[in-house]
């Protein structure tokens, strides 16, 4: 799994890279709650290149999820495609946390938060 931060009009932007499952979670886990304890209060997960997400993958971004909501902030994920997006879907992932088509849709909505 790679992960890769950077910043699009002042929201933080995680890349992901390769399988999210339970032999990474903790490792992401770590690295989104970094990035909350840190000051984001607008964060953008994107998972375009993600070709498989486990319910320990789930767990991390649910809990990352939390953390920010808890801090007054928003985070979206944007670009599952694929298994990813069937698994979210499935699991009713998506009935808690938003799922853009695009890494501009996931912008736009949280620069109007």
């Amino acid at each position: 799994m790679e992960i890769r931060q950077r910043q699009a009009n002042g929201i933080t932007v995680v890349d992901m890279a390769g399988r999210l499952d339970s032999s990474v979670s903790g490792q992401v886990m770590d690295q989104l709650n970094q990035i909350v304890t840190t000051g984001a209060t607008k964060l953008i997960v994107n998972l375009s290149d993600v070709n498989y997400v486990s319910s320990a993958g789930i767990r991390s971004l649910l809990i990352a999820a939390k953390l920010i909501k808890s801090e007054n902030g928003e985070m979206r994920l944007c670009q599952a495609s694929g298994l990813v997006a069937k698994i979210l879907n499935e699991s009713g992932f998506t009935n808690l946390i938003r799922i853009d088509d695009s890494e501009d849709q996931s912008i736009a909505a949280l620069q109007s938060v």
